[in-house]
Formats: structure tokens, C-alpha cells, sequence
């Protein structure tokens, strides 16, 4: 008799091969006719920031996230039975109206270029149908952060994080330097110090901890997303990602100050500046790195039917 084990099996049927020849021709077609006609926007809206604005730099990581995101869930995209999810195309001719309307009616850069994100989600569910856009949904999802902001949106975000900062600064940099007085007033900080002239500093909008949130908040984001967690301490490890840049920026702005009235202004800014800010961020990752832990070791979900070790 014939042992199960000498049995020769067939390796497993990969995605690809489930898919026929003539659907992978079509997405390939439709994958290139949708970037042809959202190419302008992607040139203009997106890369052009991504290279000249330094508060959207990180633009670049984006993508690269979202793919390295469906890479670890390839396993899943394997086991996914694609077929036609006609509901996509509704998300996709709605996504379409809302690029051309807006280009061509109102002329709003910032839904133009966000319909894209609609427009690669109604299209994967046109094309993979439901089981596959149950996974691929995050990764579509994350695309958003990689979009700039319209401009007077972003200023009225940072106005606020930039008067914490003078406040906070302004609180902070008197315990540090004997003699010291400062008075915060909206951005500006007035500082008297004995056997210096009287000086006011201003936080300027580079100063305000929006470029690190941001990027922070893209990686806090990641790391919530690929982390094997309850649902609960994802959102308290993404809500932390504010407060933590927050403290992070204060520090630089607090030290900045206190160069700048010590008559360090060398060290105030140009490279040594730039290598301050690469260290809050490097503070911004322990911190965060100590809330998972803390979250993994002290909150300890259990286990139906498994008794708890004593």
C-alpha cells in the first residue's frame, strides 16, 4: 500500500495563476489609463511638493509603505477569489467626477488630487471584489497622508501648535537659565536676561512641529497598522503620536531659545539646528517605543480558557 507520504502533491496556485491571462492584460490597461489622466495632478500636486516642500518630504515613504503593508498581507491576497465588485465602479466614475469637477469648475488642487485614493479603491473593488479589498483597504487608505495640504489649511494648523510651543518654551526656559524672564505672547516670546539687552524671539511656522508630526504620524500610523495588537492600544498608540511630537517640538524650541539668548546663534541654527530636530525625532521614537512596550507588558489581554501564569 501506498503511504500518504509518497503522495506527490502540487504546490499551492499563487494569485497570478488564479486570475486569467486576459484580466491581468485588462488591469494593466486600466492601471495606465489611470495614471495618464490623473498624471498632471501626481506631477504637479504631489511630486513637485514631495521635492520642494520639505513639511511633505516624507510624501516619498508613502507608497513604499503602502506596498510593503500588502506584501506582508500576501499570504491573505492568496487565499482572495477575485471577481468583478460592480460596486467599484460607482467609487470609481463618483472618484472621477470628483477629479474633474474639481480641476475644471473650481479649480481645488487638494480634492482633485485626494480622488485619486477613490479612485484606486473603486477600482481594485471593481476589479478584485470584496474579499480582496478587505485586505488591501489600509494600504489604500494610507495614501491619504502622503497628500498635501492646501496651504491655508496648513497654516491654520500650525498657528495653534506654534502658540503652544511659545508658551510652553516660555514656561520652560527660565528653569534652565538663572536670572531669566520671558513672557509669551501669541508666537513672539519676550525675554529679559540680566546683562543682555532685551530681545523678543519669534516661533516661525518651520518651528511649529507640524513637519514632525507629520511624518511621525505617518510612521506612528505604520507601526499601529503592522503591530499584532487589540484594536484599543492601536488607537491609544496613534492618538500618542500628537502629544509626543508635541513635547518632542517643545524641547527643540525651548533649547533653540535658550542658544539663541546665551549668544549661541551659531548653534541656533543652519546644520547643528537640523541635527536638533533629527534627534527630537530620534526622543519621538523611544517614547513611542516605550508606550508599546509599556501597552504589550502591563496591559496583558486575556485569553478565554487559558489560565494566567503565576
Amino acid at each position: 500500500m501506498t503511504s500518504l507520504s509518497s503522495i506527490p502533491t502540487s504546490p499551492p496556485c499563487t494569485w497570478s495563476e488564479r486570475v486569467p491571462t486576459a484580466a491581468r492584460i485588462r488591469l494593466v490597461v486600466v492601471v495606465v489609463l489611470l495614471i495618464a489622466v490623473y498624471w498632471g495632478s501626481i506631477r504637479h500636486h504631489l511630486i513637485a511638493r514631495w521635492l520642494n516642500d520639505g513639511n511633505w518630504s516624507h510624501g516619498w515613504l508613502i507608497p513604499l509603505f503602502s506596498l510593503y503593508f500588502l506584501y506582508t498581507r500576501r499570504s491573505d491576497l492568496l487565499r482572495c477569489q477575485p471577481k468583478p465588485g460592480y460596486t467599484g465602479a460607482w467609487v470609481l466614475a463618483g472618484s472621477l467626477c470628483v477629479y474633474f469637477v474639481s480641476g475644471w469648475v473650481f479649480r481645488m488642487a487638494y480634492p482633485q488630487t485626494l480622488s485619486l485614493v477613490g479612485s484606486v479603491f473603486g477600482l481594485t473593488l471593481l476589479l478584485g471584489g470584496w474579499s480582496v479589498i478587505r485586505v488591501a483597504w489600509f494600504p489604500i487608505a494610507f495614501l491619504v497622508l502622503a497628500i498635501p495640504l492646501p496651504e491655508r489649511i496648513y497654516v491654520e494648523l500650525t498657528m495653534p501648535l506654534r502658540q503652544w510651543a511659545s508658551t510652553a518654551a516660555a514656561a520652560l526656559m527660565p528653569l534652565f537659565a538663572s536670572g531669566l524672564h520671558t513672557e509669551a505672547q501669541a508666537v513672539v516670546i519676550d525675554y529679559v536676561m540680566p546683562g543682555r539687552p532685551p530681545g523678543t524671539l519669534n516661533i516661525e511656522e518651520a518651528c511649529s512641529g507640524m513637519r514632525l508630526m507629520m511624518a511621525f504620524v505617518t510612521l506612528g500610523v505604520a507601526m499601529a497598522y503592522l503591530h499584532d495588537r487589540p484594536i484599543w492600544q492601536r488607537l491609544v498608540m496613534v492618538a500618542s503620536c500628537l502629544p509626543i511630537a508635541v513635547l518632542c517640538n517643545t524641547i527643540r524650541v525651548t533649547t533653540t531659545g535658550l542658544l539663541y539668548i546665551q549668544g549661541y546663534d551659531d548653534l541656533a541654527q543652519g546644520t547643528p539646528h537640523q541635527l536638533l530636530g533629527v534627534a527630537m525625532l530620534m526622543i519621538a521614537l523611544g517614547l513611542f517605543a516605550l508606550l508599546g512596550y509599556v501597552l504589550s507588558h502591563v496591559f496583558i489581554e486575556d485569553t478565554p480558557g487559558v489560565e494566567a501564569p503565576r
